[in-house]
């Protein structure tokens, strides 16, 4: 008997409650079958176009909202309970690496604008999208660079990598895939898009080999949005204000990294 390959998906909780997205690739070859279960019991099945571009799933923290990131230039959005694709955004790239729902289920934040804008270069502006109803809301307010013809040249910090929400939903900090840390962070007000601060680079040691700066890698807000750890590529830690990007204190080891970002993010300290 002939094994078709599958690739499983965003499974978002081992939690037996938690839904949970199931993408089986080549089901007939170049298509592909999604199933979503809740539990054990399945609420939906879909064969639609585009399923087999699908590289990672995502659920809104209320479980109402599925998006699809694919290799092939698009996002995907289900409403689960109706198990209908609502829309597809187009991106101006192939591989979209990212797109997040926004804590409390009210928007998603895209990489790129997702719809038409006034201008070509509007199409590469990370956007927010209200969900109830669904409309463009705003875009991130990136520091940019245009050539004389209006042509997009260069972004400063922007959402093409991770982005991290505080616990009460008022602030976000995202950290760049590109260049790999190469970087600043940047913390944004998660409603409105504004740039509320950038954190620098952070020199090195006296002494190091390595001249200017490290870039970051991830980072973390505290609860209430007012404080921001960062690590950065060479493995330190470093806390500063999140609203005024000055440093407060560096913080412990490298090893020590992984647990406290996720300590910090949840209690502040």
């Amino acid at each position: 008997m002939l094994r078709l390959p599958c690739l499983l998906l965003a499974l978002c909780s081992v939690a037996s409650a938690q839904p949970r997205a199931e993408v089986h690739k080549n089901t007939p070859p170049g298509q592909a079958t999604m199933r979503l279960y809740e539990g054990g019991r399945l609420l939906f099945q879909a064969t639609t176009p585009g399923l087999n571009a699908v590289t990672e799933t995502k659920f809104s923290p209320d479980g109402k909202w599925l998006l699809n990131l694919t290799d092939q230039g698009y996002v995907q959005l289900w409403d689960v309970g109706k198990g209908v694709r609502v829309k597809t955004f187009l991106a101006p790239f192939a591989r979209v690496l990212n797109a997040d729902f926004t804590p409390g289920s009210r928007s998603l934040l895209l990489p790129f604008r997702g719809e038409e804008g006034e201008r070509p270069a509007d199409a590469w502006a990370p956007s927010f999208w209200n969900l109830s109803p669904l409309r463009w809301a705003a875009p991130l307010q990136v520091a940019r660079t245009y050539g004389p013809n209006g042509q997009y040249v260069w972004r400063e910090g922007g959402y093409s990598g991770q982005v991290h929400f505080s616990a009460d939903g008022r602030r976000m900090v995202t950290t760049s895939f590109r260049r790999f840390g190469g970087d600043p962070a940047v913390v944004w007000d998660a409603r409105s898009g504004a740039h509320v601060a950038t954190i620098p680079r952070l020199p090195y040691p006296r002494g190091a080999g390595q001249i200017g700066g490290a870039g970051t890698v991830t980072a973390r807000l505290s609860p209430d949005g007012s404080r921001v750890l960062v690590l950065y590529v060479d493995g330190r830690l470093a806390e500063y204000g999140a609203g005024t990007a000055r440093l407060l204190k560096l913080r412990g080891t490298p090893a020590e990294a992984p647990a406290q970002l996720e300590h910090f993010g949840k209690t502040g300290r």
